[in-house]
């Protein structure tokens, strides 16, 4: 009879996989993801849970990195099903009859599915009861799930954008998980195997979707901010994302070098995702002007730090002493997003609450100002021992101001929406 892995999220199955586990399912989760243990089951005989499991939160945040967020869902419906159709069904007197479907959206789609949810029923027990010409919708999403070649009607490319419908009808505490308990025990697989590290492997070569997304800066210590914020803050997403080693290749830093490498990118057909993030200031925006006569490929995402609502009123070193103004598109480095409890001038070195931006050079191209914060390598240390004390103990996190480092995490996983 064989055996099944089941891929669920809180206790309603997606799909199963027959003595396998299907490796693109397996794209959603990280090895450490994965739990076993043991029970007495009501024979009182010893059995093995074995399974993949995490938060419907962090699948959705995955999924997304992967480009399966909720508008790409949308439009992979829209683009792969029509609103108005007819399927063939054997009617009441034996006979083959056509049926008209109509009204049949995504939206529309989405509300059936909550009802089949809610109904605790499998498919082949709820389609006895619906009548096609009452629910066009809900019964040709059955008919598809017993007979078709679709899950519950939605024809797509990829089938983790119909996943990506479904858990929006969840809560984000939910458990999502894939149990191959049955697997072990059929012989199939062992307790030890790396189901989901051996899986990845083996799509990486094939699929851009299932391969990290590099990420690439200005420079080095853009590079371990990033990393080192995303594995505290997101740690179920660090695995999705490859970071630019500019030590071990010897790289450069500038965001003319960036562009540079852009375009080494571009030129080599580089099918992997590619985040490029410049700073907010004059220097990259001149920098990223020199791509606009390059088609830039739908996998690689040129992108600058995001708008600060603080740095609207900064204070600034020039000519003519202390101003505050708007530094946003002028100064803004990766520095003013780590905090203002790290910006602080707490050595009073200047007179001002926050340690200020100096202008240095200009641009005759955007006729602007380039301004850079001072003591960049204390402010740089101050947050390097912060995230070290961090790796010790986690109640500083809540008094630390992570405003400016969480518009950058979201700005990296809304890269492909």
């Amino acid at each position: 009879m064989g055996s099944y892995a089941s891929l669920k999220v809180a206790e309603f199955e997606l799909i199963s996989c027959k003595n396998f586990v299907d490796a693109k399912l397996m794209t959603t989760f990280r090895e450490s993801d994965k739990q076993q243990y043991n029970y007495l089951d009501e024979d009182s005989e010893m059995r093995t849970v074995a399974k993949y499991s995490n938060r419907v939160e962090i699948i959705k945040l995955r999924l997304g990195i992967m480009g399966f967020n909720l508008e790409s869902t949308k439009k992979e419906f829209l683009l792969n099903n029509n609103e108005h159709y007819s399927i063939e069904q054997i009617g009441i007197d034996g006979e083959w009859e056509q049926v008209l479907i109509e009204g049949y959206t995504f939206d529309n789609w989405m509300s059936e599915m909550k009802w089949i949810i809610k109904s605790g029923q499998y498919s082949f027990e709820l389609i006895k009861y619906i009548e096609s010409l009452d629910k066009p919708v809900l019964y040709n999403m059955l008919y598809e799930q017993e007979n078709g070649d679709s899950l519950y009607g939605f024809e797509c490319s990829d089938i983790r954008y119909i996943f990506r419908a479904i858990i929006e009808l969840f809560e984000d505490t939910d458990e999502f998980y894939l149990d191959y308990s049955d697997l072990v025990d059929g012989g199939y697989c062992s307790e030890e195997d790396k189901i989901c590290e051996l899986s990845l492997q083996s799509l990486a070569e094939n699929y851009a979707a299932n391969e990290k997304t590099i990420i690439i800066t200005e420079g080095s210590s853009d590079i371990a901010i990033i990393k080192r914020s995303i594995a505290f803050l997101y740690p179920d997403v660090i695995d999705y994302y490859s970071f630019m080693d500019f030590e071990q290749s010897n790289a450069q830093g500038s965001a003319s070098s960036l562009v540079g490498y852009l375009k080494a990118f571009i030129g080599s057909g580089l099918r992997t995702r590619v985040i490029a993030l410049f700073d907010n200031d004059t220097a990259a925006q001149e920098a990223i002007i020199t791509l606009n006569k390059i088609k830039v490929p739908s996998n690689i995402k040129v992108l600058t730090y995001p708008y600060l609502k603080y740095a609207e009123e900064y204070p600034t070193i020039g000519p003519h002493g202390i101003a505050f103004m708007n530094i946003n598109g002028l100064a803004g480095s990766i520095e003013l997003y780590l905090g203002c409890d790290i910006l602080s001038n707490t050595g009073q070195e200047y007179p001002t609450k926050y340690i200020p931006v100096q202008w240095k050079g200009y641009s005759k191209a955007l006729k602007k100002y380039q301004g850079e914060i001072l003591n960049k390598e204390i402010i740089l240390k101050t947050y390097f021992s912060f995230l070290d004390q961090l790796s010790i103990t986690d109640e500083i996190k809540i008094d630390h101001d992570w405003d400016g480092m969480e518009l950058i995490m979201q700005t990296i996983f809304r890269a492909f929406d």
